[in-house]
């Protein structure tokens, strides 16, 4: 039997918003992990960004005005695609590649977590 706790939605909009791609490589896990471990830190509030691509006016309109952090694992940069597309201009856009991991060369790891988390949070 499922709780309340269990299936509640723990996403929201503040001041500081985090969205992530989270394809399906080892970079798109990364960062999903990253996004939520934020969430989890209260250090920003996270966001389903498929409700930013099926065009939900009331959370496109909080995000034009929020500090809104996305993350994309690889260069196709799908989250910032979809904010883009969206008329959402003005955000702070994280690249996992550009801070030197590879796709498909980036296993998920406690190690990993910590250090690209640590990056991530004192960046943005």
């Amino acid at each position: 039997m499922e709780t309340k706790q269990q299936t509640a939605c723990l996403c929201g909009t503040g001041e500081y918003n985090v969205v992530s791609c989270s394809g399906a490589s080892d970079l798109g896990q990364l960062s999903d992990v990253i996004a939520r471990k934020l969430r989890d830190n209260k250090v920003r509030k996270m966001n389903c960004l498929t409700m930013i691509a099926i065009g939900d006016q009331s959370l496109i309109a909080a995000f034009k005005e929020a500090n809104v952090l996305a993350i994309d694992g690889c260069p196709k940069d799908c989250a910032k695609k979809i904010l883009e597309k969206a008329g959402i201009e003005n955000f702070n856009h994280l690249r996992l590649t550009d801070l030197g991991y590879q796709k498909g060369k980036s296993p998920l790891t406690e190690n990993l977590i910590n250090e690209v988390y640590a990056k991530v949070e004192i960046i943005y």
